[in-house]
């Protein structure tokens, strides 16, 4: 009885070292590699920021021939989302950054007014003034204040200028001597409204 109870032991003890050294031998099983263009459960997939296209660009501003009164502006792109951005020089750069207007380098002065459907820069007068204006979503025109940008070299937007929304385009018209320029706004009824009166402010 005895020898039987010490043979049960070792087949015991035997049969435990087995188990161990075969659970200590035993491995997960590889994972298959993924095939080309298959997404694993632990890959996270990335999420692409949206492109918004650009609609418009005006740059070459403040070039020979329009330098005698520059309004210290690289360029202006409108995007398809109506944000109309604006790259400021000089003064005009300093004094954004003092009011926290900058952006990655740009401003954004018509964010307030609405979304922007397109845009004009324009020459008016006979000083060589030039202003940039935007026709809005809503058919409205908004403008910067050329006297506050070129003077002070600040941006002063107006909304609402003639107080209509009815505007599908803006044009520049040289007077017949070419010495000076009109600016007319034009409704979706084909009429022009001279905007000189509202630009000058």
């Amino acid at each position: 009885m005895t020898q039987k109870k010490r043979l049960l032991g070792l087949l015991v003890i035997f049969l435990m070292l087995t188990l161990t050294v075969m659970l200590a031998g035993c491995k997960a099983k590889p994972a298959a590699e993924p095939e080309e263009g298959e997404v694993t459960e632990q890959e996270e997939v990335a999420e692409e920021e949206p492109v918004v296209e650009v609609v418009k660009v005006i740059d070459e501003i403040d070039t020979e021939g329009m330098a005698e009164v520059p309004l210290q502006i690289e360029s202006i792109t409108l995007f398809e989302d109506g944000s109309l951005r604006i790259v400021p020089t000089e003064d005009l750069l300093k004094n954004a950054e003092s009011n926290k207007e900058v952006v990655d380098g740009a401003i954004f002065p018509f964010e307030d007014s609405g979304k922007v459907k397109d845009v004009f820069l324009v020459r008016f007068g006979n000083g060589g003034y030039r202003t940039i204006i935007c026709l809005m979503d809503d058919g409205s025109l908004s403008a910067l204040s050329a006297n506050e940008l070129i003077k002070d070299h600040i941006t002063v937007v107006w909304d609402n200028l003639t107080g209509r929304d009815t505007y599908v385009s803006v044009e520049e018209r040289p007077s017949e001597d070419e010495d000076s320029y009109g600016v007319v706004g034009i409704t979706e009824d084909d009429e022009e409204i001279d905007l000189d009166f509202s630009l000058d402010f």
